[in-house]
Formats: C-alpha cells, structure tokens, sequence
C-alpha cells in the first residue's frame, strides 16, 4: 500500500482536492504490510515484523467531516472494516493517523469496562518482568527507553511465532470479549506488543466518549491503557471524569 506524502498532500491540496479525502490505493495488509494481530485492530492497523524482532506500522484514521469545537481540529476515527462497510481503500477513504513501533510483550488482563465507560481494555504490567503466582508466562516489562503505553493482545489467527501458544481466554476479537466471554481473561496473562505511537498529524481522535487532540510527535495519550499497580474496587467508588 502507498501512503501519500508530505508532498503529494501539499498538491492535493493547491489542487482543491482535500487530504481528509486521501484515499489508501489498495486493501490494508498488502505486500510486506502483511502483519496480523488476529482481532478487531486488524481493521485498522498495517504493519510488518522485523529482523530484530520488533514491529514497525501505522494505524488509519477516517474523518467524519465535522470539527472538535473545543480544538478546531476536524474529527477522525478508526475505521470498522468490511463488517461495518468501512474496509480502507474498498468502502472508504484511510489515510495514516500514527506510525507505530512494536515491542514483544505479556500483560495481565484487568477489564475493559471502566467507571468512563468501554476504552481501551486496561493491561497490568510491571517495572521488571515478573512471573505471577500459577501464571505460565511472565508479565513484562516496560521496554526502555521509549514511550510504550499501549498494550495490544493476539489471537491464534495472528501471523506471529507464538500465535499457536495463544490461550483459549484470549482468543478473542474484541476488548469486550476478553471480559465478558467465557473463557474470561480478566486476571490471565496474554501475549502480545507494547506499542509506542507517533501521530503524523493534527486531528482530534473520537473514541472511548472523548475527542483528544492529536498533533504530530510521540502520543501518550490516545492509546494509553496500561497500569503497573491496581486494587479492585465496589462499583461506583470512582467518581468517572467524563
């Protein structure tokens, strides 16, 4: 897939033709942009696995065509793939949000509905890798230096060496999936990446209830999901901020 450039936006632009508009030429997944994660993310990320053993990508964004009135920046999105009539470069127009680097990793489970509502599913990770009481598999920890604050899982259908070692309770599609179908996650170790993102321009980021601002530069915040510390708590002992 050809991404366009600095550039050729920068034309498109003179030319009267708006970058929001900036159509992916060709489905997600093409060439050597072949990684999969084997879930929901495989709808709107692209990427490709390296000779380190890292993973280097870029996650796509739709503009809906309105604008964030707190920022003024025009409002984008994920897109939803072919279920949804959102497959890029098929049903609608992708362009890159983030680039996205990619380190090996395992995190603990928590939850994905929250007192803010359904984000991002919540990870527990360490400061030092760390192996839990009966866990086959050790909770990592946060690669240095960077800015790691995302943590993304992977199913059996991912194309990554340790796909076939996946468990059945996160085996799953979707964050909702990994609290509420049985075999539940919540409390399990899964394999996975932690992701470091780097937006590539300036939009604001709809999700999870909230419109965030992206500007070019390393994003800690639309993505984050990852604690190192957690105590569960009776429902509605945390007041939610939006």
């Amino acid at each position: 897939m050809r991404i366009m450039t600095k550039r050729a936006i920068s034309i498109a632009v003179l030319l009267g033709v708006s970058s929001v508009g900036a159509r992916a030429d060709g489905i997600l997944h093409d060439g050597p942009w072949k990684y999969l994660f084997g879930n929901h993310l495989d709808t709107h990320q692209e990427s490709k696995l390296k000779r380190d053993g890292s993973l280097r990508g870029r996650l796509y964004i739709i503009f809906t065509g309105d604008t964030d009135p707190a920022s003024g920046l025009p409002i984008a999105r994920h897109p939803r793939g072919a279920m949804k009539n959102e497959e890029c470069g098929v049903d609608v127009n992708c362009v890159v949000g983030w680039n996205m680097r990619g380190i090996p990793a395992n995190a603990e489970f928590l939850y994905h509905k929250g007192v803010n509502g359904n984000d991002h599913p919540v990870w527990m990770v360490n400061r030092a890798s760390a192996q839990l009481p009966g866990a086959t598999l050790q909770v990592s920890a946060i690669p240095m230096p960077g800015s790691f604050t995302h943590f993304h899982w992977i199913t059996t259908t991912a194309t990554d060496p340790r796909a076939a070692t996946v468990s059945a309770d996160c085996d799953k599609n979707s964050a909702g999936e990994l609290e509420t179908r049985e075999p539940s996650a919540t409390g399990n170790v899964c394999q996975g990446w932690f992701l470091q993102l780097r937006g590539i321009r300036e939009f604001a980021f709809q999700h999870g209830g909230e419109l965030i601002p992206v500007m070019p530069g390393v994003d800690n915040a639309t993505h984050l999901n990852i604690v190192t510390n957690y105590k569960p708590l009776a429902e509605g002992a945390i007041t939610p901020t939006r």
